[in-house]
């Protein structure tokens, strides 16, 4: 069972580790309904084939699954429902039961809930391994664009205002957009060229208004039987017809994301507006709404988390500043928000500048215990932790592996909180000064490991016997699609010196070059060359050196695009 610790500190910040899941436990939950139906049955298969998952069906009560899905302990969890299923009551049950798994009342599993208006929908869904979010379109100025590399953000309360994230990366403001944004947002939505969309302002189940407060010149998006599309002021109505994968953001809109019937937006955008995971409020948005607003902090601003991991970490984020009351929060909407798509679907933005910090995860196996450090190292001035309703939150590490019998041994922090599988650092607070560049954080706790036993893990356990000083394992997954997690381990504190090199012997990466300290090491390599750029499919090649001797390792990696 999980536990959780809590110890003084003095200012502080904490470390972040999130990233792809690496073999752990994937659980489907579905009722006897639903996968009686040969459609829907074929999402549940393919999700079972693609994460090696294990199926959980109930006849009446999503609850029914609550043991079984305690005893697997899974990492993520979808929930296959067809949208009629979906309400916003059993969106407020997922809530509870994805925290019921043990006896605390934080969240045991990233969670989402697979569905479409047609079955096909879901299957679409479930069929493709992830993408990047390169440009954003947004009917609200919160479009965070300083961290995208193009994007279109306009106002909803001013006519004609909007900024333009150039491909230079320059932001515009003088451009000047339509009166009615209707036509505009729905033409820019079918070049299929935009990875994300974001709303704000009023919302309804199937309608989201563009000028706010009132409703101006301007006109809605609407749906009905599964076509999402643009009602303008004074001109017909324009059909959204965009098929490219992306992310649906309802920022800031009431009931956005609740589904009632068969003319709810939900389906309709993951239907004919290519939502792949769309993400909405199921209650009234108001002042002091939180679950949302923190997600990009976790995906654009602080960290470089998948959206299901944002949307997690937020609400973890969110029950910590509940139960210990964190000044300037208010937060309401606990169970409030949900999320459509596929929990494990690793879409990220494209980074285009560094995240607010750097973080590393340290593991010192010690028999019967190990130790654990994480760390983050400043990369500018800043506040991570609560900034406002739509502002930064506490770092939260999400643990490489499940853990129990916790004990904080240190932490610079005002307060820790560590339970099965995350640590969450609570490190700034209203009327702190920014941490600066160059910033350094920890906590370090030992506990005792209780993950399935995976390839992976059994890597990582063979890894303590190395004769040599250091290890180097196989990365994983290999092949890759979008990115790969590269495991190796010190047993005494080295200058190490990690390169990623192509087949001619060309210099493509460099991930480390410093001195690391002893112990389990966990590094991503997205793809990407040393100039931010995607790099093609082929073999690749990572080498370690460790120490002045530079002794080396070296793997082999393919990547598949």
């Amino acid at each position: 069972m999980k536990r959780r610790s809590f110890v003084a500190g003095v200012v502080a910040v904490c470390l972040l580790w999130s990233g792809v899941s690496y073999g752990r436990p994937y659980g489907i939950v579905v009722s006897e309904e639903t996968r009686g139906i040969s459609e829907w049955a074929q999402v549940v298969d393919a999700l079972q084939a693609k994460y090696d998952g294990r199926v959980f069906t109930y006849s009446a009560d999503v609850w029914e699954v609550l043991d079984g899905l305690s005893a697997y302990a899974p990492t993520h969890v979808a929930f296959v429902s067809q949208p009629l299923e979906a309400t916003d009551v059993f969106v407020g049950e997922v809530h509870r039961l994805t925290r019921a798994l043990d006896d605390d009342p934080y969240g045991d599993a990233i969670w989402w809930i697979v569905t479409g208006y047609t079955a096909e929908d879901a299957l679409r869904i479930v069929s493709i391994s992830g993408f990047r979010v390169r440009k954003v379109l947004a009917g609200t100025s919160a479009a965070w664009l300083p961290y995208v590399q193009e994007g279109i953000a306009t106002s909803e309360s001013t006519y004609n205002k909007m900024w333009v994230k150039m491909p230079d990366g320059t932001v515009v403001d003088t451009l000047q957009c339509p009166t009615d944004r209707t036509t505009f947002l729905v033409d820019h939505l079918n070049t299929n060229t935009f990875d994300m969309m974001i709303t704000s302002g009023h919302g309804q189940t199937r309608k989201w208004q563009l000028h706010y407060p009132d409703v101006g010149q301007e006109g809605f998006f609407m749906s009905a039987f599964g076509r999402v599309y643009g009602h303008p002021y004074a001109e017909p109505d324009v059909d959204i017809v965009s098929t490219n994968p992306k992310i649906y953001f309802g920022l800031g809109n009431c009931y956005i994301g609740k589904i009632t019937n068969e003319h709810s937006m939900a389906p309709a955008w993951i239907h004919t507006g290519g939502a792949v995971l769309y993400t909405g409020y199921v209650i009234p948005e108001g002042r002091d709404s939180y679950q949302l607003g923190g997600i990009p902090a976790y995906f654009f601003i602080q960290d470089r988390t998948t959206w299901p991991e944002g949307f997690y970490l937020n609400n973890q984020a969110l029950l910590f500043d509940l139960e210990n009351k964190t000044p300037g929060t208010n937060p309401p909407d606990r169970d409030g928000a949900v999320l459509y798509g596929d929990p494990g679907l690793d879409a990220r933005v494209e980074p285009v500048r560094p995240p607010l910090y750097d973080k590393t995860v340290t593991v010192a196996s010690g028999g019967e215990r190990d130790t654990v450090t994480v760390r983050i190292r400043m990369n500018e001035e800043g506040a991570p932790g609560f900034t406002g309703k739509w502002g930064n939150r506490h770092p939260i590490v999400l643990l490489p592996f499940r853990v129990k019998d916790v004990r904080i041994e240190f932490t610079d922090a005002y307060k820790a909180l560590v339970t099965d599988n995350f640590a969450l650092m609570y490190v700034w607070k209203k009327e702190d000064a920014p941490l600066q560049k160059g910033e350094q954080r920890s906590v370090t706790f030992t506990a005792k490991r209780v993950a399935a036993v995976t390839e992976v893990e059994e890597q990582l356990v063979s890894m303590t016997s190395s004769p040599k000083g250091f290890a180097l394992c196989q990365n994983t997954p290999n092949p890759f699609n979008q990115a790969t997690a590269i495991r190796y381990r010190l047993s005494t504190s080295a200058r190490v010196d990690m390169r990623i090199y192509d087949v001619q012997g060309g210099l493509v990466r460099t991930l480390v070059d410093g001195t690391q300290e002893p112990g389990q090491h966990i590094l991503r390599w997205d793809g990407q060359n040393k100039d931010g750029k995607n790099v093609a499919s082929g073999v690749y090649f990572c080498r370690l050196r460790v120490g002045e001797e530079g002794r080396m390792r070296t793997r082999k990696m393919v990547l598949i695009r």
